[in-house]
Formats: structure tokens, C-alpha cells, sequence
């Protein structure tokens, strides 16, 4: 597929993921959009990465699952500002629309007008949108121009990025934000660095993160055990620190338990100044 090519697979591919949530017996989350985005292609290709990889579905779902949780969780505490970073086909704008509350898309150029082509031949107005690289723009100014308010509180979601990038960049990114934005809250996951650097000690973590990186031709780059180096660096604070592995047990009936690679996959939310 030539949009495939030029937006990239993964935002097609966790797009065919949730799309496959809605036939489960119980289900983690509701996303009715994600069809919109996949075709049978795409579906084959979920097929066949998660017939190798099963441990991969898993850890897309209870993530899906969280992200939904805490941006619910955040609404209903007053938030009334949500960034999605790196938003690639994320339907939250719609699935959580409520009154009086923005939401901005941050994705590169091609993604976003890929998405809001598909969402405008649903009949639907795409959500607010900036267009960009934000490792390498000034987000706060960017953000400013597209109508956000930098004085009143953000929370930014940034789910399913941090694994991918330089950590030199990630320190870069949140000083960036830290020095413009008077109060916001980060969301984000990330593996501890023993998953990235292959030292875990156990044979089929490694191997599954081999396959994964082999198969998906990526490559995860970062990892954190927890989040006092990132306090230290960017004087965020944290707000809440956990693993896939505690909070799938909280959530779901079936939880698969014996899945290793949960109790190794963190979130995290930090907060700069205050409400």
C-alpha cells in the first residue's frame, strides 16, 4: 500500500490492533474508529507478527487500556487541555470528546494528513492538529500558534514512544516543554533498560524483543528503571510510577499473568508546576 509507505506502518499496525479489541469477551477498552484505518491487508499483517509474537499483542492492549484510563481519569479531575504526541491514528479526541475540553494531535505532516483525509471522508472534523517533528520544533511555540493556552495546565499523552528514542533527545524534549509551559502532567511507558540492553537474564525476554525488533524492523534504544533519573534531569516530578504487570491484574478478568516482558514494562506520570 502506497499510504503505508508514506505514513509508515506503525501507525496502521496499532490501529489493526485496536480494531480487534471490540470482538474479545472482555474487553480492555472501545475504540469503534480504528476499522476506518485498516484494510485486509493490514489485518493479515497483525496475524502473522502476532502469530510469532504473541507477548507483542498484549503489551499494545493493556497499554491501550491505561492511556484510556488516565486521559478518562484526567477529564473528570478538570483537565481540559491533552496533547496526543506522536498521535499516529489515536482516535481519543473522539472517544473521549466532552465540552470545553481541546485536544491537539502532534504527529509528522504526511500522518496527520493522512488521518484527517480519512476522518473527513467519515464526516468527521479532525481534532486540532501541529504538524511536526517535536523533537526537532519548538512544541511550546508550535502549540501556542495552533490556539492552546501555555499558562493553563497540559497533560500530554506520550504512549509507545520513548523505547525508540535517544535519551539525549528525550532530556531535550522535556526541557524544551519545562521552559515554556507553565503546569502540565506527562504520560508515558516505557521498558526498564535491562529489556533494551538485553540483560534481564531471562532467555525469552530477550528473544521476544529480538523478534519483535527484527520483525517490525525497529530498534528500541531507551530504557528506564524507574523515573528518578528523569526527575534528576528535568526537574519533573513524579506523580505516579508502575508496571503492565500490576496494573493488568487490576483491570482485566483474564489477565495473562505469565507474560514476563509486563513486569518490565513501566509507565509513568510527572508534573511540571502546578495546577
Amino acid at each position: 500500500m502506497s499510504d503505508i509507505n508514506e505514513v509508515g506502518a506503525t501507525a496502521f499496525f496499532i490501529a489493526g490492533i485496536r480494531e480487534q479489541e471490540k470482538g474479545r469477551e472482555h474487553p480492555l477498552f472501545n475504540d469503534p474508529y480504528a476499522e476506518w484505518f485498516v484494510n485486509d491487508d493490514i489485518r493479515q499483517k497483525v496475524r502473522q507478527v502476532f502469530a510469532l509474537l504473541p507477548e507483542g499483542m498484549e503489551l499494545v492492549r493493556y497499554r491501550s487500556c491505561l492511556f484510556d484510563d488516565i486521559t478518562r481519569r484526567e477529564i473528570a479531575a478538570g483537565m481540559r487541555q491533552i496533547v496526543i504526541l506522536g498521535s499516529g491514528f489515536d482516535m481519543r479526541p473522539l472517544v473521549f470528546e466532552t465540552e470545553g475540553v481541546r485536544f491537539c494531535d502532534v504527529d509528522q505532516p504526511a500522518v496527520l494528513a493522512f488521518k484527517s483525509k480519512v476522518l473527513e471522508g467519515h464526516g468527521v472534523t479532525p481534532c486540532l492538529g501541529v504538524p511536526c517533528n517535536y523533537l526537532q520544533a519548538d512544541l511550546p511555540a508550535e502549540l501556542e500558534a495552533a490556539g492552546l493556552d501555555l499558562d493553563a495546565p497540559i497533560l500530554f499523552i506520550w504512549e509507545g514512544n520513548t523505547m525508540y528514542l535517544p535519551e539525549a533527545l528525550i532530556y531535550d524534549f522535556l526541557g524544551r516543554l519545562t521552559s515554556r509551559i507553565r503546569s502540565f502532567q506527562i504520560a508515558f511507558d516505557f521498558f526498564a533498560r535491562s529489556v533494551i540492553d538485553r540483560t534481564t537474564g531471562d532467555e525469552h525476554i530477550t528473544a521476544t524483543t529480538d523478534a519483535f525488533e527484527n520483525t517490525l524492523k525497529v530498534k528500541w534504544v531507551t530504557g528506564f528503571d524507574d523515573l528518578s533519573v528523569i526527575g534528576e534531569r528535568t526537574g519533573l516530578k513524579e506523580v505516579e510510577f508502575g508496571n503492565l504487570l500490576d496494573f493488568g491484574k487490576q483491570v482485566a478478568p483474564d489477565f495473562p499473568t505469565s507474560i514476563p516482558e509486563l513486569r518490565l514494562y513501566h509507565f509513568g506520570i510527572m508534573s511540571h508546576g502546578s495546577p
